[in-house]
């Protein structure tokens, strides 16, 4: 996760490698050329990324494809990583990507950078710890007495067996969503129209529903408010222009339906933990 003691020449030769990594220091936002899994073994940490800001902690495992870019604010982690060249998923280990909800979480391909994955690994730490130390040890010697190759596979797919059910169930959930055609019209009314200043009332007129009919079935196939989702959407997408637009800050705040820039940042703030200008300077 950012630190890499051995020089890229060494690295480019070993399309697998693994090593312990201690952070002392917060970590500026950067991006990876690999596809990483990071084994949190002790510690605390604060992950910001263009998507999310989560807290790290013992146990968790994060999965990181090329092109992604996270910090992290932490003053002592430990990690076990793992680096894969990417063009392994590309050549002998393409098929994994067409395992339900691997793809989504391991395929190089994709030329929008995807979030970073975060897995709870809970009781299988232990067991993803000793794999990962084995891939460290070996992969950390010279090439002449490093694991051989099927050696190195077989850990590696291994530790894929640990994880499986935890990427599949993780990235299914967000991406198997089971709205019914009313929320689905009321989320798809609000996000091609951010600006509108938007009532529950006027809401539910447009997808004919009483207000306190949508506010039932919207909480239960979602879990918030109308209203809240709403704001949820507002805050994602001036994110999201801040990234990819050079529009000001008040001019992508008016385009979400916010015209109060203190308003806009506050809402702003309460989200990704910073204001937007700090935001837009770290992610573009």
């Amino acid at each position: 996760m950012g630190v890499t003691p051995t020089n890229t020449t060494e690295r480019s030769r070993r399309r697998v490698r693994a090593e312990h990594l201690r952070l002392d220091n917060d970590v500026e936002v950067h991006s990876h050329d690999v596809v990483e899994l990071a084994l949190v073994r002790d510690g605390r940490a604060v992950q910001r990324s263009a998507d999310d800001v989560t807290d790290i902690r013992s146990g968790h495992v994060l999965i990181l494809t090329p092109g992604t870019r996270h910090s992290l604010e932490s003053n002592c982690l430990l990690t076990t990583n793992v680096f894969l060249d990417p063009t392994l998923f590309v050549d002998e280990l393409s098929w994994i990507t067409k395992v339900p909800g691997w793809g989504a979480a391991f395929s190089p391909q994709s030329r929008v950078p995807r979030p970073v994955l975060i897995l709870d690994a809970d009781d299988r730490t232990a067991q993803l710890a000793e794999l990962f130390d084995e891939l460290a040890a070996g992969t950390g010697r010279s090439r002449d007495l490093g694991i051989g190759i099927f050696e190195q596979y077989a850990l590696l797919f291994a530790a894929f067996s640990v994880l499986e059910p935890l990427v599949s169930d993780t990235v299914n959930s967000r991406e198997e969503r089971s709205y019914r055609a009313t929320v689905e019209l009321a989320v798809e009314v609000m996000s091609n129209n951010l600006d509108h200043p938007w009532t529950l009332g006027s809401l539910a007129a447009k997808v004919a529903l009483s207000p306190s009919q949508l506010s039932r079935v919207f909480v239960a196939d979602t879990g918030s408010s109308p209203m809240s989702y709403l704001q949820t959407l507002r805050v994602e997408r001036l994110a999201s222009l801040l990234r990819t637009t050079e529009l000001s800050i008040s001019g992508a705040a008016r385009a979400v339906g916010w015209h109060d820039p203190g308003h806009a940042a506050r809402r702003f703030r309460s989200r990704w933990q910073c204001s937007p200008n700090q935001y837009r300077e770290r992610f573009r």
